[in-house]
Protein backbone atom coordinates (compact mmCIF):
# COMPACT_ATOMS: atom_id res chain seq x y z
CA UNK A 1 0.00 0.00 0.00
CA UNK A 2 1.39 3.46 -1.24
CA UNK A 3 2.14 6.17 1.61
CA UNK A 4 -0.88 8.04 0.52
CA UNK A 5 -3.55 5.38 0.46
CA UNK A 6 -2.48 4.78 4.21
CA UNK A 7 -2.99 8.64 5.33
CA UNK A 8 -6.63 8.59 3.10
CA UNK A 9 -7.62 4.94 5.27
CA UNK A 10 -6.23 7.09 8.60
CA UNK A 11 -8.58 9.77 7.65
CA UNK A 12 -11.69 7.75 7.19
CA UNK A 13 -11.43 5.71 9.92
CA UNK A 14 -11.11 8.13 11.98
CA UNK A 15 -14.66 9.96 10.32
CA UNK A 16 -15.91 6.60 10.93
CA UNK A 17 -14.93 6.66 14.44
CA UNK A 18 -16.47 10.29 14.99
CA UNK A 19 -20.02 9.25 13.12
CA UNK A 20 -19.81 6.23 15.37
CA UNK A 21 -19.59 7.90 18.76
CA UNK A 22 -22.36 6.56 20.94
CA UNK A 23 -25.13 9.11 22.04
CA UNK A 24 -25.27 10.32 25.70
CA UNK A 25 -27.99 8.47 28.26
CA UNK A 26 -28.82 11.80 29.40
CA UNK A 27 -28.90 15.22 28.28
CA UNK A 28 -29.01 18.14 30.97
CA UNK A 29 -30.97 22.21 29.52
CA UNK A 30 -30.23 24.37 31.92
CA UNK A 31 -32.44 28.10 32.24
CA UNK A 32 -31.06 31.17 32.74
CA UNK A 33 -33.18 33.92 31.32
CA UNK A 34 -34.14 36.80 34.35
CA UNK A 35 -34.42 39.84 31.58
CA UNK A 36 -37.36 37.98 30.49
CA UNK A 37 -40.89 37.37 32.93
CA UNK A 38 -41.68 33.34 32.58
CA UNK A 39 -43.47 33.93 35.83
CA UNK A 40 -42.90 32.46 39.34
CA UNK A 41 -39.88 30.21 39.86
CA UNK A 42 -42.32 27.34 39.66
CA UNK A 43 -43.13 28.49 36.33
CA UNK A 44 -40.17 29.30 34.70
CA UNK A 45 -39.22 25.60 35.82
CA UNK A 46 -42.39 24.24 33.89
CA UNK A 47 -40.69 26.17 30.83
CA UNK A 48 -37.96 24.95 30.77
CA UNK A 49 -39.27 20.71 31.38
CA UNK A 50 -41.68 21.46 28.31
CA UNK A 51 -38.69 22.25 26.15
CA UNK A 52 -36.82 19.32 27.53
CA UNK A 53 -40.04 17.29 27.24
CA UNK A 54 -39.64 18.66 22.92
CA UNK A 55 -35.71 18.01 22.83
CA UNK A 56 -36.55 14.06 24.65
CA UNK A 57 -39.12 13.47 21.66
CA UNK A 58 -37.11 14.69 19.08
CA UNK A 59 -33.84 12.47 20.13
CA UNK A 60 -35.28 10.07 21.99
CA UNK A 61 -32.49 10.62 24.71
CA UNK A 62 -33.95 11.54 28.47
CA UNK A 63 -33.58 14.84 28.96
CA UNK A 64 -33.59 17.18 32.06
CA UNK A 65 -34.01 20.65 33.16
CA UNK A 66 -33.02 23.01 35.39
CA UNK A 67 -33.59 26.43 36.26
CA UNK A 68 -30.43 28.83 37.38
CA UNK A 69 -30.22 31.60 39.85
CA UNK A 70 -26.79 32.60 38.40
CA UNK A 71 -24.73 31.80 35.14
CA UNK A 72 -21.52 30.44 37.41
CA UNK A 73 -24.22 27.36 39.07
CA UNK A 74 -25.32 26.74 35.33
CA UNK A 75 -22.02 26.74 33.97
CA UNK A 76 -20.28 24.72 37.12
CA UNK A 77 -22.95 22.04 36.79
CA UNK A 78 -21.71 21.62 33.14
CA UNK A 79 -25.23 21.52 31.43
CA UNK A 80 -25.32 20.55 27.73
CA UNK A 81 -27.46 22.92 26.54
CA UNK A 82 -28.88 26.41 28.41
CA UNK A 83 -31.14 29.27 27.46
CA UNK A 84 -29.48 32.35 28.27
CA UNK A 85 -29.92 36.22 28.33
CA UNK A 86 -28.32 38.23 25.04
CA UNK A 87 -25.35 39.68 27.88
CA UNK A 88 -24.23 36.18 28.43
CA UNK A 89 -24.24 34.66 24.82
CA UNK A 90 -22.35 37.91 23.41
CA UNK A 91 -19.70 37.52 26.09
CA UNK A 92 -19.55 33.74 25.55
CA UNK A 93 -18.08 33.79 21.80
CA UNK A 94 -17.27 30.18 21.78
CA UNK A 95 -20.73 28.59 22.54
CA UNK A 96 -22.29 27.46 20.02
CA UNK A 97 -25.90 29.53 19.19
CA UNK A 98 -28.53 27.09 18.26
CA UNK A 99 -31.71 29.16 18.18
CA UNK A 100 -33.31 32.77 18.72
CA UNK A 101 -35.62 33.34 21.17
CA UNK A 102 -38.64 34.96 19.63
CA UNK A 103 -40.80 37.67 21.89
CA UNK A 104 -43.72 39.52 20.61
CA UNK A 105 -42.73 37.57 17.23
CA UNK A 106 -39.37 39.87 16.75
CA UNK A 107 -35.84 38.48 18.11
CA UNK A 108 -34.59 41.96 19.60
CA UNK A 109 -36.58 44.17 21.80
CA UNK A 110 -36.65 48.11 22.26
CA UNK A 111 -34.75 48.57 25.71
CA UNK A 112 -35.39 51.88 27.53
CA UNK A 113 -34.63 53.98 31.06
CA UNK A 114 -37.35 54.36 33.62
CA UNK A 115 -37.64 56.66 36.14
CA UNK A 116 -40.30 57.53 38.92
CA UNK A 117 -38.64 60.77 39.80
CA UNK A 118 -38.68 62.71 36.79
CA UNK A 119 -38.79 62.62 32.89
CA UNK A 120 -34.98 63.79 32.50
CA UNK A 121 -31.80 62.68 33.82
CA UNK A 122 -30.84 65.43 35.73
CA UNK A 123 -33.70 64.68 38.02
CA UNK A 124 -32.04 61.23 38.72
CA UNK A 125 -28.59 62.96 39.70
CA UNK A 126 -27.99 61.04 42.97
CA UNK A 127 -30.66 58.45 43.00
CA UNK A 128 -30.36 54.91 43.15
CA UNK A 129 -30.51 52.67 39.66
CA UNK A 130 -31.98 48.84 39.52
CA UNK A 131 -31.06 46.71 36.79
CA UNK A 132 -31.28 43.04 36.02
CA UNK A 133 -27.82 41.24 36.67
CA UNK A 134 -26.78 38.86 34.78
CA UNK A 135 -23.62 38.68 35.74
CA UNK A 136 -22.14 38.74 32.18
CA UNK A 137 -20.88 42.15 31.82
CA UNK A 138 -23.08 44.17 33.89
CA UNK A 139 -20.96 47.19 34.34
CA UNK A 140 -20.46 47.31 30.76
CA UNK A 141 -23.77 46.76 29.49
CA UNK A 142 -25.11 49.59 32.21
CA UNK A 143 -22.44 52.07 31.62
CA UNK A 144 -21.32 51.40 27.55
CA UNK A 145 -24.77 49.52 25.80
CA UNK A 146 -27.34 50.97 28.08
CA UNK A 147 -26.26 54.78 28.44
CA UNK A 148 -23.07 54.79 25.68
CA UNK A 149 -20.05 55.65 28.17
CA UNK A 150 -22.18 59.29 28.57
CA UNK A 151 -22.69 59.32 31.94
CA UNK A 152 -20.08 58.84 34.71
CA UNK A 153 -20.30 56.19 36.77
CA UNK A 154 -20.28 58.24 40.13
CA UNK A 155 -23.39 59.86 39.03
CA UNK A 156 -26.18 57.61 40.48
CA UNK A 157 -25.84 57.45 44.40
CA UNK A 158 -25.98 53.56 43.64
CA UNK A 159 -26.66 50.91 41.91
CA UNK A 160 -29.09 47.97 42.83
CA UNK A 161 -28.13 44.47 40.79
CA UNK A 162 -31.84 42.47 41.21
CA UNK A 163 -32.14 38.73 40.18
CA UNK A 164 -34.96 39.00 37.51
CA UNK A 165 -36.63 41.83 35.52
CA UNK A 166 -39.60 41.44 37.98
CA UNK A 167 -37.76 42.36 40.78
CA UNK A 168 -35.81 45.21 39.10
CA UNK A 169 -39.06 46.87 38.52
CA UNK A 170 -40.80 46.16 41.91
CA UNK A 171 -37.50 48.10 43.43
CA UNK A 172 -39.05 50.96 41.10
CA UNK A 173 -42.55 50.79 41.38
CA UNK A 174 -42.96 48.97 44.73
CA UNK A 175 -40.40 49.33 47.03
CA UNK A 176 -39.27 52.73 46.22
CA UNK A 177 -36.12 51.54 46.79
CA UNK A 178 -34.52 52.93 43.56
CA UNK A 179 -35.57 55.51 41.00
CA UNK A 180 -34.52 54.11 37.85
CA UNK A 181 -34.48 50.79 36.16
CA UNK A 182 -33.66 49.97 33.02
CA UNK A 183 -35.80 47.11 31.09
CA UNK A 184 -37.43 46.41 28.01
CA UNK A 185 -39.95 49.42 26.31
CA UNK A 186 -42.63 47.40 27.03
CA UNK A 187 -42.58 46.31 30.77
CA UNK A 188 -42.53 50.04 32.30
CA UNK A 189 -45.86 50.35 32.78
CA UNK A 190 -46.85 52.69 35.72
CA UNK A 191 -43.05 54.68 35.29
CA UNK A 192 -41.93 57.64 33.13
CA UNK A 193 -39.95 56.56 30.06
CA UNK A 194 -36.62 58.80 30.41
CA UNK A 195 -35.07 57.67 27.34
CA UNK A 196 -34.73 55.01 24.99
CA UNK A 197 -31.64 53.58 24.71
CA UNK A 198 -31.38 50.69 21.80
CA UNK A 199 -32.34 47.14 21.09
CA UNK A 200 -31.39 44.62 23.05
CA UNK A 201 -31.28 40.92 21.69
CA UNK A 202 -33.58 38.20 23.17
CA UNK A 203 -32.68 35.08 24.84
CA UNK A 204 -30.38 32.22 22.74
CA UNK A 205 -30.16 29.06 23.40
CA UNK A 206 -26.55 27.66 23.16
CA UNK A 207 -24.55 24.29 22.83
CA UNK A 208 -21.82 24.81 25.84
CA UNK A 209 -19.29 22.72 24.15
CA UNK A 210 -20.21 19.01 25.40
CA UNK A 211 -18.66 16.54 23.57
CA UNK A 212 -21.60 15.37 21.45
CA UNK A 213 -22.18 13.95 17.85
CA UNK A 214 -22.45 16.71 15.82
CA UNK A 215 -25.94 15.14 14.26
CA UNK A 216 -27.08 15.87 17.55
CA UNK A 217 -26.61 18.60 18.51
CA UNK A 218 -28.00 19.80 15.04
CA UNK A 219 -31.16 17.45 15.80
CA UNK A 220 -31.30 19.64 19.26
CA UNK A 221 -31.37 22.32 17.41
CA UNK A 222 -33.55 21.23 15.05
CA UNK A 223 -35.97 20.51 18.12
CA UNK A 224 -35.81 23.76 19.69
CA UNK A 225 -36.68 26.07 17.01
CA UNK A 226 -39.66 23.90 16.29
CA UNK A 227 -41.08 24.56 19.89
CA UNK A 228 -43.96 26.41 20.07
CA UNK A 229 -43.35 27.53 23.41
CA UNK A 230 -45.63 29.45 25.39
CA UNK A 231 -45.71 32.76 27.66
CA UNK A 232 -43.40 35.27 27.42
CA UNK A 233 -41.24 33.41 24.66
CA UNK A 234 -43.45 32.73 22.13
CA UNK A 235 -41.63 29.91 20.00
CA UNK A 236 -37.67 30.59 18.58
CA UNK A 237 -35.92 30.95 15.46
CA UNK A 238 -32.82 29.83 13.33
CA UNK A 239 -29.58 30.83 14.74
CA UNK A 240 -28.59 34.63 14.29
CA UNK A 241 -25.45 35.52 15.96
CA UNK A 242 -25.39 38.85 14.54
CA UNK A 243 -27.35 40.59 16.81
CA UNK A 244 -24.80 39.38 20.05
CA UNK A 245 -22.12 40.18 18.20
CA UNK A 246 -23.20 43.96 18.04
CA UNK A 247 -24.69 43.83 21.73
CA UNK A 248 -21.03 42.14 22.32
CA UNK A 249 -19.31 45.20 20.75
CA UNK A 250 -21.63 47.65 22.42
CA UNK A 251 -20.64 46.55 26.06
CA UNK A 252 -16.80 47.70 25.53
CA UNK A 253 -16.29 51.83 26.35
CA UNK A 254 -17.21 53.91 23.40
CA UNK A 255 -14.87 56.30 22.84
CA UNK A 256 -15.87 59.64 20.79
CA UNK A 257 -14.34 62.50 19.38
CA UNK A 258 -15.23 65.74 17.87
CA UNK A 259 -15.28 65.41 13.23
CA UNK A 260 -12.78 67.35 11.81
CA UNK A 261 -14.26 68.29 8.59
CA UNK A 262 -11.91 69.22 5.96
CA UNK A 263 -11.48 72.80 4.24
CA UNK A 264 -12.74 73.83 0.85
CA UNK A 265 -9.11 74.28 -1.44
CA UNK A 266 -8.65 78.06 -1.19
CA UNK A 267 -6.98 79.34 -4.12
CA UNK A 268 -5.49 82.64 -4.33
CA UNK A 269 -4.57 85.17 -7.56
CA UNK A 270 -1.16 86.21 -7.00
CA UNK A 271 -2.16 90.05 -8.17
CA UNK A 272 -4.96 89.59 -4.87
CA UNK A 273 -2.06 89.62 -2.42
CA UNK A 274 0.59 91.41 -4.26
CA UNK A 275 0.25 94.99 -4.55
CA UNK A 276 2.22 96.32 -6.67
CA UNK A 277 2.80 100.50 -6.01
CA UNK A 278 2.11 103.13 -8.51
CA UNK A 279 5.79 104.59 -8.75
CA UNK A 280 7.00 101.16 -10.53
CA UNK A 281 5.55 102.35 -13.48
CA UNK A 282 6.73 105.52 -13.30
CA UNK A 283 9.87 106.55 -15.23
CA UNK A 284 12.37 109.09 -13.95
CA UNK A 285 15.62 109.68 -15.64
CA UNK A 286 18.41 111.90 -14.21
CA UNK A 287 20.37 113.98 -16.48
CA UNK A 288 23.78 112.72 -16.64
CA UNK A 289 25.88 115.83 -16.64
CA UNK A 290 24.19 116.48 -12.96
CA UNK A 291 26.76 113.91 -11.82
CA UNK A 292 29.56 115.78 -12.86
CA UNK A 293 30.62 119.03 -10.72
CA UNK A 294 32.63 121.41 -12.33
CA UNK A 295 34.94 123.75 -10.38
CA UNK A 296 34.65 127.42 -10.89
CA UNK A 297 38.38 127.70 -11.04
CA UNK A 298 39.12 124.36 -13.31
CA UNK A 299 40.60 124.91 -16.49
CA UNK A 300 41.11 122.34 -19.30
CA UNK A 301 44.73 121.20 -19.94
Amino acid sequence: MSKPTIVTASVLLAAGLASAQPAPQKLTVGVFAPSVELGTAQQRLGYAQSLAKAIEQATGIKTEAQVYANVGALEGDKVDFAVLDAPCVATHGGWRLLANAQIGGATTRPYALFSSAGADMQALRGKKLAYVQTGCNDAGFVDNAMLESEVDASFFAGRAGKADLTAALAEVVSYKAAQAVFAPASAGKGLTKVFDTGAVPTPGFVHLGSKLPADLVDKVGAAVVGFGGGGAIGGWAKASRGEYQALAARLGKLSKAGILAAPDPVRLDAKDVLIEPPTLKDTALVDVRHHFVRPADARLE
